[in-house]
C-alpha cells in the first residue's frame, strides 16, 4: 500500500496480538537506519513513543541506548505514557534514568488522560510533560475546567518541567497555551503528518 497509516489503524492490532515489543524493535531499527542515512537534517530531532511493556524490557533499553551515537547531531526524545510509568514505576524509572544519563530527553505523553496524582508526577524521571488533547480542549471550556488546567500548567511549569500542548488546531488555542507558559505545541494548526522523503 502507498498510503500513510495512522497510529489508530495499527495500534489496536499490535495490542490485541501482544506485539508491542516486536513493534517497538522494528520502529527503533527503522529510526536507526534513517538517522544513519542522514534522512533527517542535522540539528533537528525525533520523538520516539515507547509502549509500557517495552520501557521495562532490557533489549528495548539497549536498542535505545544504541541510538546515543546520534545524540551529537540530533535531539532524541523518548515518550512514555503515565500509565506505563505507574504500573511498573521502579523498572521504568531505572531504564529512563539510564537513558537520561546518556543524553536522551524523557517526555511524559498524554498527561491528563490517565489517573496519575501529582505525587507520582514529582517522582517520575521525566523532563517534559505533554498535556493530552483533552486537557488542552478544557482551556476552551467552562470556567471550572479551564481554571484547573490553567493552574495545573502553571504549577508543573514552576516545578521545572517543559510543557507541550497537544491538539493545537487554532491560532487562539496556540496563543492561550503560549500565554500559560507552554514551551512547545503540536497539532494540525502547526502541521500535518508527512511521509519522510527517502
Amino acid at each position: 500500500a502507498d498510503s500513510l497509516l495512522h497510529p489508530a489503524s495499527i495500534f489496536s492490532v499490535v495490542e490485541a496480538k501482544r506485539l508491542e515489543i516486536e513493534f517497538d524493535q522494528a520502529v527503533l531499527e527503522r529510526i536507526r537506519l534513517d538517522l544513519a542515512g542522514g534522512l533527517l537534517p542535522a540539528g533537528t530531532g525525533i520523538s520516539i513513543n515507547i509502549s509500557g511493556m517495552s520501557i521495562v524490557t532490557p533489549q528495548i533499553t539497549d536498542k535505545l541506548l544504541a541510538l546515543s551515537e546520534f545524540l551529537g547531531r540530533y535531539k532524541l526524545v523518548i515518550e512514555v505514557t503515565e500509565t506505563s510509568l505507574i504500573t511498573q514505576i521502579s523498572h521504568a524509572s531505572a531504564n529512563l534514568n539510564r537513558l537520561r544519563k546518556a543524553g536522551f530527553i524523557i517526555a511524559l505523553d498524554d498527561f491528563g488522560s490517565g489517573y496519575s496524582s501529582l505525587r507520582y508526577l514529582s517522582t517520575m524521571p521525566v523532563d517534559v510533560i505533554k498535556f493530552d488533547i483533552s486537557m488542552v480542549h478544557c482551556l476552551n471550556g467552562e470556567d471550572r475546567q479551564r481554571v484547573i488546567v490553567e493552574n495545573l500548567a502553571k504549577l508543573i511549569s514552576a516545578a521545572g518541567f517543559k510543557l507541550v500542548a497537544e491538539g493545537i488546531e487554532s491560532r487562539e488555542t496556540l496563543a492561550r497555551v503560549t500565554a500559560l507558559g507552554f514551551t512547545h505545541a503540536q497539532g494540525f494548526y502547526l502541521g500535518r503528518p508527512e511521509r519522510l522523503k527517502r
